[in-house]
Order: structure tokens, then sequence, then C-alpha cells
């Protein structure tokens, strides 16, 4: 059956254009998003290639039989040293070959006596101060063994006193990769061992060690929460804010759209507030410094907030909303005796929803993303937020930690996750918001 419905000349090629500039807009929205995540599971030699690379390669993994048999008795911290040598030496030597990570099992005389194991995640935060060169012998690996536990660059389990039965010998793997591992140990005569197996795998959970090398990064700086702390920093700033602004902007809001009497009072105070917005914020950064400051409340995290306390804009979005509100349905909350306070909280909160989503949306993403100024009133890592984190890690100068590209693009990837959580979560109260709000695209 035929519609009877009456089309328009040119409806057709505009629905077309529509759809085809949605398509586009996504296309080009989330092509950075995508380029982003990539970049950060992929390895460095790929990211430096003169030829682009859009699909990571999955690291490999060595897995390293040595047998101490015959080799005399050593205590601990002995085959530890073996283990740490049997890893970072050869690692150091070929870490153009997307090495995701080496196990060293030693046995002796059937037995298992260790395991360790270093991820890619350990070694490339350790490769400056454990292996800077490619000088190999004991001694280097003496000086740097407390290093390493100190660190955490590696794992080490130690069965000596178990008599563990060593698991079933593999037969050594013929990829390139193992030949080179076993050739190193050859030319190098540094291992008290005997290598009996050197087997070949990939596992594709390396390719995300980007993302635990910064806690790695992160603990000498930051104490024992390591990367957690700059997020929960970062957290505590955020909401602190946002309740704030809800509740005091919220209850200043409704005063003045549904308290004070004068039309004129009401016109000049919400001038005052919106005046307020074409103030530069960088012109009453040092006047905003020097109060902190004299308040003794640099480099803590109140510094950071207490700027965030007093938005007009926010005013403005409360005002335009609660000016909407049926007058009729306060008025009888009021004559069934209600209190104004006792309106608001039952009344017209749960009415306005939708715009306290807005508003606490509006104000999670620029304090959340703010730089200058916790840059400016912070400096011990303690008290940093997560942006500031993210330029220190770009801009260190420590001597013993090299940030690769992917472990930028990998804390990118991080800071995105609220923001991303935040608007699939409201989005249906934001929509709402912008409708009640009196903001017009």
């Amino acid at each position: 059956m035929k519609s009877n419905r009456i089309s328009e000349r040119g409806e057709k090629g505009l629905k077309i254009t529509s759809y085809t500039v949605t398509i586009l807009f996504l296309l080009f929205g989330t092509l950075p998003l995508v380029w982003l995540f990539l970049t950060s599971i992929m390895d460095n030699e790929s990211l430096q290639s003169a030829t682009p690379k859009f699909i990571p390669d999955v690291p490999h993994t060595l897995t390293v039989t040595v047998d101490f048999t015959g080799a005399g008795s050593g205590d601990e911290n002995f085959y530890k040293k073996e283990a740490m040598e049997a890893i970072w030496f050869p690692w150091a030597s070929f870490i153009r070959n997307n090495i995701g990570e080496i196990i060293v099992n030693g046995t002796k005389d059937g037995h298992q006596l260790f395991r360790a194991k270093a991820t890619s995640a350990q070694f490339y935060v350790g490769q400056m101060s454990i292996v800077p060169t490619r000088v190999v012998n004991d001694q280097v690996m003496k000086l740097k063994l407390p290093t390493i536990a100190e660190r955490k660059l590696s794992d080490f389990e130690w069965y000596g006193a178990e008599l563990r039965p060593a698991p079933a010998p593999e037969a050594s793997s013929d990829h390139e990769l193992a030949k080179l591992y076993r050739d190193f140990f050859v030319s190098h005569d540094v291992l008290a061992g005997k290598i009996t197996s050197v087997e070949h795998s990939r596992n594709k959970l390396r390719l995300f060690d980007s993302f635990a090398s910064l806690q790695h990064i992160a603990i000498g700086k930051a104490g024992d929460l390591g990367f957690y702390r700059y997020f929960i920093n970062s957290g505590i700033v955020t909401f602190t804010v946002i309740i704030w602004q809800l509740i005091f902007a919220g209850i200043g809001s409704y005063a003045l759209s549904q308290l004070i009497r004068s039309s004129r009072l009401r016109f000049w105070l919400l001038m005052f507030f919106l005046a307020t917005i074409m103030i530069p914020g960088v012109s009453v950064l040092i006047p905003q410094y020097i109060l902190i400051k004299n308040l003794h409340l640099s480099d803590s995290l109140w510094a950071i907030i207490l700027p965030h306390f007093a938005w007009g804009f926010v005013i403005f979005l409360f005002k335009g909303f609660f000016d909407q509100l049926p007058k009729e349905l306060l008025q009888a909350a009021r004559i069934d005796g209600a209190g104004e306070f006792k309106t608001f909280l039952r009344i017209v909160v749960p009415m306005s929803i939708p715009v306290f989503t807005i508003v606490a949306v509006m104000t999670f993403v620029p304090v959340w993303n703010e730089f200058m100024w916790p840059y400016i009133v912070t400096k011990s890592p303690e008290h940093w937020t997560f942006p500031v984190a993210m330029n220190d890690m770009q801009q260190t100068t420590d001597r013993n930690t090299i940030v690769r590209p992917n472990l930028i693009s990998a804390s990118g990837v991080i800071s995105l996750i609220p923001l991303l959580i935040l608007f699939m979560s409201t989005q249906r109260f934001v929509e709402k918001g912008i409708n009640f709000t009196g903001i017009k695209g």
C-alpha cells in the first residue's frame, strides 16, 4: 500500500546529507580516541616506525629453564642474582624485539629452586637504572639487586627448602628470538647454571603493560598508592566542588528566583554573578595565589578546591530552571505549612534533577581536566591531581626513567575513562536539563 504522505522537494537529499554528516562527525570524533588507545598498547618500535602501523603486535614471552646441577651450593641471594642476570642482560640487548615478559625457572638435581619473572611494565621503567649500558658481569647485577627489590622491578619466588619437583623439560623453541637468547649466553659466560630450554610464546595481556608501568613510575613519587593517588586527589577535588556547587549554588539560585520580590534587585544580583564570568581566570591567578599562601593552604588539596566555590554561570543555570517551576505548586506547599527550606528539599529538588545533573557534569569536566591552578599551588607529588601528574611524566628530568610514548597515551586513556562513564550515565538528564535551563543551540 502506497503511503499518502506528501514529500517535499529535496527532502530525500536533505536526509542523505544529514545522515552522511552525522556518520562523518562520529567517525572523525571517535578516530582520535581509537588511535589514542591503539598507541597505548603498541610497542615503542611500532610507534616510531617509518611505516605507520595500526594493529599492535602481541609481545613475545620467553620461558627459560636454567639447571644449576653441579654448579656448587648457593643461598637465595645467589640464585636471585642469577635469575636477574638471565632476565635483564639479554632483554637490554634485545630491547627492540618487543619482549613482553621473561620467565626463568631455576632447577637443581631434579627440583625447582625458584621462579623469576619480569614484565615489560617493570623492565622499561627500570631499564635506565638497572641496565643503562651493555656491560654484562656479576658485579653489576650484585650492585643492582637492592634497587630491583626496592622498586619491585622483578618477581622472585624461592622454593629452595620445599624440594618442589622440577617441571618436565620442554624442547627449545626454534623461534628467532629464542635462538638469539641462547646465543647471548654463549657469547657472555655470566650464568653459573646451564640453559636447558628456551620456550617462546605470545601473551596478549602484555599488550596492556603500559598501563601497569604508570603505577611503577608513580610509586617512587606518590608513595605506596602510586598512580592511584593522583586519581584519588582528582576525585576528592572534583566531587567536593560538585557537592558544594549543588548545595549552595542551588539554594542561592532558589532564593534569587523565588524569594526576592524586587525584580530590580533580582536583575542586579544576577548581573553581578554573570559579571564574574567575564573576568579572565588568568588575570586573578597572582592575587588568588597570594591569598592562598597567606591562608597557609598552599601545597594542599584545599588550595585547589577553594577557588571553585563560587561560579556565576552555575547560578545562571539554576535560576533559569527555577524560574520555570510552577508557582502554584510552591504556593500550595507554603499553604500546607512547609517552610522555604522544606519546600526546596521536598518539591524543588525532585523536580530539578535534570538541572542538578547538568550542573554536576559541567562542573566535573573543567575541574577534572584543570591543570594550570593545581600546577601552581601544589609542589608535593602526593598532592598532585591527574593532569599535573601527566605533565610531570612527560617532562620528567629523572635520568633513571624514560617515559615512552605508549605510556603517555595510556595515561590519556585512563584520564578519559571517568568522563566517558559520566557522559554515558547522565546523557538522558543532560538533554532534559539543556531543554529547561534556557540554553539554546
